[in-house]
């Protein structure tokens, strides 16, 4: 009977072992994770990624921002007027406050308080709402307290307000200064009536002196500035200080 050969068994050799991480140690195998000098590397990346990015942040940021300042003045336009249409004349705020109380309905926001008396009780008697003016739009923090009642924009400026109504409404020149606004400014309706509001500064992209309208808000944008003066006085490239405010009349 014939006999098959047998082959022989090779000896089976153990992998050998990195005793640091207790994994084989497999020739031409990478191990897991990243070594330092890879670290330092894709940390670099990203720090470069973020400083390209931020800008694009900030533009997208401001853009939101317009919007909702944009969103605001035709709310406050809308109830100019609403206010006009029911008591056949214009408001006369004698300032932020009185201004915030008319087309809340007397209402202050922060403290859930009707206004019985004053400048505002006697602009809307029927105490009419015409605005939805919540506590987070009338109040900003500085030194860890609240600042007057204004309606602030998205930069913590108050909406400039003037109504055709012979009197004075008011605007802030800016910048923010220790976190408040600076440079408040009257801005004066010379003639009652007339179904014109002067524009409160010289605008060199236009000649327009006078809106035609019984009333004109606008925000002073995110350079927290207004006015013929320079946004950006340090730059090698200045521009307007209104060039981004954001107007009921544009």
């Amino acid at each position: 009977m014939m006999r098959i050969p047998q082959i022989p068994r090779t000896p089976h050799r153990q992998q050998p072992m990195d005793a640091s991480s207790g994994y084989l140690d497999v020739p031409g195998h990478r191990r897991g994770g990243f070594t330092l000098v890879e670290l330092l590397v894709a940390i670099s990346i990203i720090i470069v990624l973020m400083g390209l990015l931020f800008p694009t942040i900030n533009i997208i940021k401001n853009a939101v921002n317009r919007a909702r300042a944009k969103t605001t003045i035709e709310h406050l336009c809308m109830a100019a007027k609403s206010y006009h249409t029911e008591y056949g004349k214009w408001p006369e705020p004698a300032s932020d406050q009185d201004l915030v109380l008319t087309f809340n309905g007397l209402v202050n926001p922060v403290t859930g308080q009707k206004a019985t008396s004053g400048q505002a009780a006697s602009d809307n008697p029927r105490a009419i709402r015409y605005m939805e003016i919540q506590s987070k739009d009338v109040t900003i923090r500085a030194f860890g307290e609240q600042t007057p009642l204004a309606l602030y924009d998205p930069w913590w400026m108050p909406y400039a307000y003037c109504f055709d109504n012979g009197k004075k409404g008011s605007y802030y020149l800016g910048p923010l200064q220790d976190g408040r606004p600076s440079n408040l400014q009257a801005w004066s309706d010379t003639t009652a009536n007339d179904n014109q509001v002067p524009v409160p500064f010289k605008d060199d992209t236009s000649v327009k002196t006078v809106i035609t309208e019984g009333y004109a808000f606008f925000s002073d944008g995110p350079d927290t500035r207004t006015g013929t003066g320079q946004s950006n006085p340090n730059s090698k490239n200045p521009t307007k200080a209104y060039e981004d405010d954001v107007r009921s009349w544009q």
